[in-house]
């Protein structure tokens, strides 16, 4: 596996940040509190469509990042309906969180533009608006389910600043 080169301690992680650790290769992310206790698990696929993560449309590039911007579709529609398709909806889903690269993989290797974000363009519509809706390969970006992103992720991004680290497989 190839890890991130730094800890977000680093970076100032402090009490009410996340730890969120995706794993290529068990597909899992794991959500940490500050304190080291475990807080959720979650299905993620970290895939592009090249094994290869220093190319376009290649895997996650592994490292250490933070979220920054989110985009919240899911906050402009009703809950209980199908909102319109619009290519946005269906490429990223419910929610999407800028990340933020903290090593230069993604500027080293010309990879700028990753984020965590739900959706899926392969799901169809409404396929791709459902809670768990199928993850499909990306360009590169991690994916996961898009309750995981509303229910996971958004808590934790509402409390304070969440530390992605993605480890990555060797090819």
């Amino acid at each position: 596996m190839i890890s991130p080169k730094r800890h977000p301690r680093e970076f100032g992680f402090k009490s009410g940040d996340t730890h969120l650790i995706l794993n290529s290769q068990s597909r899992e992310a794991k959500f940490f509190a500050f304190e080291g206790n475990l807080l959720y698990k979650a299905p993620v696929l970290c895939m592009g469509q090249s094994s290869d993560w220093r190319v376009k449309r290649g895997n996650t590039p592994p490292g250490l990042y933070r979220l920054g911007q989110m985009w919240n579709d899911y906050s402009q529609v009703s809950p209980d309906q199908i909102p319109a398709h619009t290519d946005v909806r269906r490429q990223y889903g419910w929610l999407t969180f800028d990340m933020v690269d903290l090593e230069g993989n993604e500027d080293g290797y010309f990879r700028g533009g990753v984020s965590l974000h739900g959706g899926g363009s392969a799901a169809g519509w409404p396929g791709a608006w459902a809670p768990k809706q199928p993850l499909y390969s990306t360009h590169g970006c991690p994916r996961m389910h898009n309750v995981d992103l509303r229910d996971k992720v958004l808590p934790c991004y509402s409390r304070g600043i969440v530390y992605v680290s993605v480890f990555q497989v060797e090819f």
